[in-house]
């Protein structure tokens, strides 16, 4: 049996420089440089001992693999993943509605995490009931780590002061970049709580040097400076602008334009709360954000996470560098690493070595979109139908809605057109539209406009429409590219 100390353990065994290098280009140089031979030794012996781990502690995945009849020395090397069983989003929601609050994914029960426990993480509002996951204090640590090591190959040291503009919450990410620039010993500005008048001010007078935030986002804090009379490139000390959640610095042209906005460097990172909980899974480095004439290519951090690139129609692998989607295997968290993920982000992956001299395989510009019917609004994922769920809750209104996306600026704005019920009285629509407005920013994690009509107002979808919800969606907002 492989018990939560020995699988802590051998994670911890093979990093080497948790807490960071005093000079040099990397922050665990052992790790990051390794030859692919031994990387490979690695992966196979976490993989085995993970599938050990899960098979012992996790009574869903106990399940799973007792339904296809195996066992865990069926499971030798990273090639015999494939026998085992796919995870999808769906999974969580069945296994938390069957086992709440947190279903039986996880290899800790909700006491041990009581004793030994960081926090609770959450899917961040892609469903209308966000996915809730015990997070234990080692998986803080390993956090962390990751994220330190994406810091430093960044080009981020000790005298850098960060900015940190994304919501501070129950979603990972920016605790990671938080405790990671601590571990380097760079102090944190907080500003998730305030609105860029607030954040412009903290930002030049702490003299911040780096800037985190989603892109669509710092490109609208850049402009609320201009309006401010303050020029971002001249007024403030930002050097290092980091970002996560879409394209950004994976988009040459945006690139270029909050490099200019900010007379910055752009780096990328991104994580997946599921698949990795929201650790550093993919970062860029230094030598590759010079490139300004292609999308960087992030490192993947193949020695916590075993990233399959296959053909969404058949779930073949895809050969070098063909576009596929990502099926991720957690080899770090202690409290519930998950098993071939079926993240469903595209990407192109390489193992070319990068000119850094980090071994790790790269994705080849990033993670390059989704095959599923998400909408990505200011960094937040949506799925239409948690907009239905909370619209169908509402007997106030009718059926009929839809959901039209537009640009203000560099900002996305989400607006909801509804209908409201005939037997309810006009004098009551604005109290009705601020409830559903304030219900629709708890599923989806944002700000939601909403226009309540009146009855026999929007267009009709025949009984039968193939493609109903996505005639329910206009998205007006320019191309990204």
């Amino acid at each position: 049996m492989v018990s939560r100390q020995e699988w802590a353990g051998l994670v911890n065994s093979y990093i080497h420089n948790k807490y960071g290098p005093s000079s040099g280009n990397y922050w665990d140089p052992r790790v990051e440089t390794m030859p692919r031979k031994e990387l490979e030794e690695v992966r196979n012996k976490k993989f085995r001992a993970v599938v050990g781990y899960l098979y012992d502690n996790s009574p869903y995945y106990h399940r799973k693999f007792k339904e296809l009849k195996l066992r865990p020395e069926d499971f030798k090397t990273t090639a015999d993943i494939v026998k085992g069983p796919l995870t999808v989003k769906q999974d969580f929601a069945i296994s938390e509605t069957e086992h709440p609050p947190f279903g039986d994914f996880h290899c800790m029960t909700m006491e041990e995490w009581s004793k030994d426990g960081f926090m609770i993480e959450s899917t961040g509002g892609t469903t209308a009931k966000p996915r809730i996951f015990m997070v234990s204090a080692s998986d803080k640590d390993n956090w962390t780590y990751l994220y330190a090591r994406a810091l430093w190959a960044f080009g981020i040291r000790p005298g850098d002061i960060l900015f940190n503009a994304t919501v501070y919450g129950p979603f990972p990410g920016m605790w990671g970049a938080h405790y990671g620039a601590n571990v380097i010993k760079c102090p944190v500005v907080a500003g998730g709580g305030m609105d860029s008048k607030r954040r412009l001010f903290f930002l030049r007078e702490t003299k911040s040097t780096v800037l985190i935030g989603v892109p669509s986002y710092v490109m609208h804090l850049a402009e609320e400076a201009r309006k401010a009379g303050v020029d971002p490139a001249k007024d403030t000390e930002v050097n290092h602008v980091i970002m996560m959640a879409e394209p950004g610095a994976c988009v040459p042209a945006t690139k270029k334009r909050i490099e200019d906005d900010w007379s910055a460097t752009t780096h990328d990172y991104f994580g997946h709360t599921e698949a990795f909980m929201g650790g550093a899974l993919g970062y860029s480095c230094a030598e590759e954000d010079k490139h300004h004439d292609r999308p960087v290519a992030d490192h993947i951090s193949e020695d916590m996470a075993i990233v399959e690139v296959v053909d969404p129609d058949t779930y073949e692998p895809v050969g070098k560098e063909e576009k596929g989607i990502t099926i991720v295997t957690n080899l770090m968290s202690i409290s519930y690493p998950t098993f071939r993920y079926v993240m469903g982000d595209l990407m192109k992956y390489t193992d070319d070595i990068c000119e850094c001299g980090r071994t790790f395989g790269r994705a080849m510009g990033g993670l390059l979109g989704r095959v599923d019917d998400m909408l990505k609004i200011r960094g937040t994922v949506v799925y239409p139908s948690a907009v239905e769920d909370v619209i169908r809750s509402f007997k106030e209104l009718g059926n009929e809605y839809e959901i039209v996306l537009t640009k203000t600026g560099e900002l996305d704005e989400m607006l909801v057109k509804v209908e409201v019920n005939p037997a309810v009285e006009r004098s009551n629509w604005s109290q009705v539209g601020k409830k559903l407005s304030e219900e629709l920013a708890l599923a989806v994690g944002l700000r939601v406009n909403v226009e309540i009509l009146g009855a026999n107002t929007l267009s009709r979808f025949t009984r039968g429409d193939l493609d109903a919800k996505a005639k329910r969606v206009r998205d007006l907002r320019p191309s990204a590219h």
